[in-house]
C-alpha cells in the first residue's frame, strides 16, 4: 500500500533522507553525511536522518518507536534516499533515486537471497553500490535485481579509512599496534548465530587471555580487540590487560577511540569474514584471518565465494600455533603475503581512492 502511495506523492528534489535501521548501524552514512556537510550540500538540500529505532527489551520483543513513521514520511517526499544495512520496505518511484550503500560493499558474507536467513524481498532501491565488477553479479543475485542497477562506485567506509588522520593516539610506549576485528558469531540482539563458536574471540577462552597478553608483551605489541556491534559480550570477565584490551561495542564507544581512525593508525589487522578485513587491504599493511570455524560458518551463513580463502590476503589462522607464528612474523616485520594481498585488492576494489561519496552523490544526481 505504501509503495503504491509512494508512486503518487510528488518528490522534492531538495529533500534528502539518510536512513539506517538502528543508530548503531550508521556505517556508510557517517562518511556520506560528512561529505555532504563539508561540501555545503546542506545549504541547498534539506537533509533528514531517519532510523527504525528498534531495540530489544528484556523480554526479547522488538520495540519500534515513532522514528519509523517519520522516516516513512520523509521517504515519501524525498527524491534522494540513501540506505545502510537495511531499508524501508517501500518500492522507490521513478521520480526517486534510492541508493543502498550497505555497511561495507566488499564482503565475504552473502546478503539478501544468498543468505541462509531469508528476509524475503529486499529489492527496495534504485541502485546498489559495489566496489568492483567482481561483485556486480553477486549483488544482483542477492537482491534479485538487474545487474544494471548495481553500480561500481566504491565503499563509503573506505573513504573514512583513507581520510582518517594520523598520529591521533599516543601509542609511544608500544613498538607496534595490532587491531583485531572479529565479526559476530552469536547475537542476542539479532536473535541468531552464524557459527557454533562459543568463545568471545576465536581460538581463545577467557582463561587464555593472560597467556595471550604475555605473548604480546614479549614483543611489546598492543592488541586492541573491538567486538562487533551486535556481538553478545558477557559481563564480569576481565578483558583488559597491559598489552591486550577487548572492548565491547558500548565500551569502545566510550573509550575515546574512533574506529576507522584507530585502524588507520595501526600497523596490522586481524580479521576474519568482516568487511573491515577487505577495507584494510587499501592500507597495504599485514593482515591475518582467524577462521577456525570456516566450515561451520559456511554451513550456517555461507560465503559469496566458492573458496573464500582465495580472497584472504594474509595469514590464514585456524590454530593457536598458527596465531603465534603470525605474531612472530608481525613483530619481526616479515610480510609474507604482500603479493597475494595486492592481487586480492585489485580483484575487490576498482577504486583505491577516497572518493566513493563523491561518486555516490553524482549517481544520485545531486549538484551544487
Amino acid at each position: 500500500m505504501i509503495s503504491f502511495i509512494n508512486k503518487l506523492v510528488p518528490k522534492n528534489d531538495k529533500r534528502v533522507l539518510l536512513y539506517m535501521p538502528s543508530i548503531r548501524f550508521i556505517y556508510s552514512l557517517g562518511p556520506l553525511k560528512q561529505y555532504l556537510l563539508e561540501n555545503g550540500y546542506d545549504k541547498k538540500y534539506k537533509i533528514s536522518y531517519g532510523n527504525l529505532a528498534f531495540e530489544r527489551n528484556g523480554d526479547g520483543v522488538y520495540v519500534k518507536r515513532f522514528a519509523s513513521v517519520k522516516s516513512i514520511l520523509n521517504f515519501l517526499v524525498s527524491r534522494h534516499v540513501f540506505y545502510t544495512a537495511g531499508q524501508l520496505p517501500i518500492k522507490p518511484s521513478k521520480k526517486q533515486i534510492v541508493i543502498h550503500l550497505q555497511h561495507g560493499n566488499a564482503t565475504f558474507k552473502p546478503l539478501g537471497k544468498l543468505n541462509n536467513i531469508d528476509n524475503g524481498d529486499e529489492f527496495f532501491f534504485t541502485y546498489m553500490a559495489a566496489t568492483s565488477d567482481l561483485y556486480v553479479p553477486i549483488r544482483a543475485r542477492e537482491y534479485e535485481c538487474p545487474e544494471s542497477q548495481v553500480k561500481v562506485v566504491g565503499d563509503a567506509m573506505a573513504d573514512a579509512l583513507l581520510k582518517a588522520p594520523q598520529g591521533v593516539y599516543d601509542f609511544s610506549k608500544y613498538d607496534k599496534i595490532l587491531v583485531w576485528a572479529p565479526t559476530f558469531r552469536n547475537s542476542d540482539f539479532m536473535g541468531f548465530k552464524d557459527s557454533n563458536l562459543n568463545t568471545l574471540i576465536p581460538l581463545f577462552d577467557v582463561q587464555d587471555y593472560p597467556a595471550l597478553n604475555d605473548l604480546l608483551a614479549k614483543y611489546n605489541i598492543s592488541l586492541i580487540v573491538k567486538l562487533h556491534p551486535i556481538q553478545t559480550a558477557p559481563e564480569g570477565t576481565q578483558r583488559h590487560f597491559s598489552h591486550l584490551s577487548i572492548y565491547s561495542n558500548d565500551e569502545f564507544a566510550s573509550s575515546g577511540y574512533d574506529w576507522y581512525t584507530l585502524i588507520a593508525n595501526s600497523n596490522g589487522l586481524i580479521g576474519d569474514y568482516s568487511t573491515v578485513s577487505m577495507q584494510y587491504l587499501l592500507l597495504d599493511r599485514p593482515e591475518a584471518f582467524v577462521v577456525p570455524d570456516i566450515d561451520d560458518y559456511a554451513g550456517n551463513r555461507g560465503f559469496v565465494f566458492d573458496n573464500p580463502e582465495d580472497y584472504m590476503g594474509g595469514h590464514i589462522i585456524k590454530t593457536k600455533d598458527e596465531f603465534i607464528q603470525f605474531i612472530n612474523d608481525f613483530a619481526k616485520g616479515e610480510d609474507k603475503y604482500r603479493e597475494k594481498r595486492h592481487w586480492v585488492c585489485d580483484q575487490v576494489f576498482k577504486y583505491k581512492d577516497a572518493n566513493c561519496c563523491e561518486r555516490v552523490v553524482q549517481l544520485s544526481e545531486m549538484s551544487l
